[in-house]
């Protein structure tokens, strides 16, 4: 399986993340969320292929939802459970709560994919920056990006709405 750290980064605080907002429903304790979590992210583990040990709810729920998908892959963490796949030749996760609900999908897309507002601010106010990768996130229809940029030993994750808003979702050096 190949390795996206940040990539796996990002998904863990996501997850986290939304778990918990889902539960909160109070918009304005988003930001403060976010930032209390990103500290507390947990990595990744394998999922058990052992048949005693996967979670039935979660590989149901995902054969239902996703009967075409090919080349699958569990993995599993603390907060959520982790299906990589492909599906119409594009590589896709899927992420499901233990209770077998699906929380959201995920797959890297163009940075051309975003809106063209966000584009044209990203370029102009970050520059001499790098996209190392752009990832669209699904939660129940409500769809976001992230933008991950470098710059030496600098790092940034943008956050873009549908609507081309961007945000600085984290800086961090490398």
């Amino acid at each position: 399986m190949r390795s996206y750290p940040f990539y796996i980064w990002f998904v863990n605080v996501k997850m986290t993340t939304n778990t918990i907002l889902k539960k909160l429903k109070k918009q304005k304790m988003k930001k403060l969320f976010i930032a209390a979590l990103i500290t507390v992210a947990a990595g990744t583990s394998a999922f058990a292929t052992d048949g005693n040990k996967e979670n039935y709810k979660v590989k149901n729920s995902f054969e239902k939802q996703f009967a075409d998908a090919q080349n699958v892959t569990w993995g599993t963490s603390e907060n959520y459970i982790k299906a990589s796949f492909t599906l119409l030749d594009e590589k896709v996760e899927a992420f499901y709560g233990k209770d077998g609900d699906l929380i959201g999908l995920s797959r890297k897309v163009d940075l051309k994919s975003l809106p063209l507002n966000a584009i044209q601010k990203i370029k102009k106010e970050y520059a001499s920056y790098k996209v190392a990768d752009t990832i669209e996130f699904d939660q129940d229809g409500d769809k976001s990006y992230y933008v991950s940029l470098e710059d030496g030993n600098k790092k940034q994750i943008l956050q873009v709405s549908l609507y081309g808003n961007v945000s600085v979702y984290k800086g961090a050096t490398k």
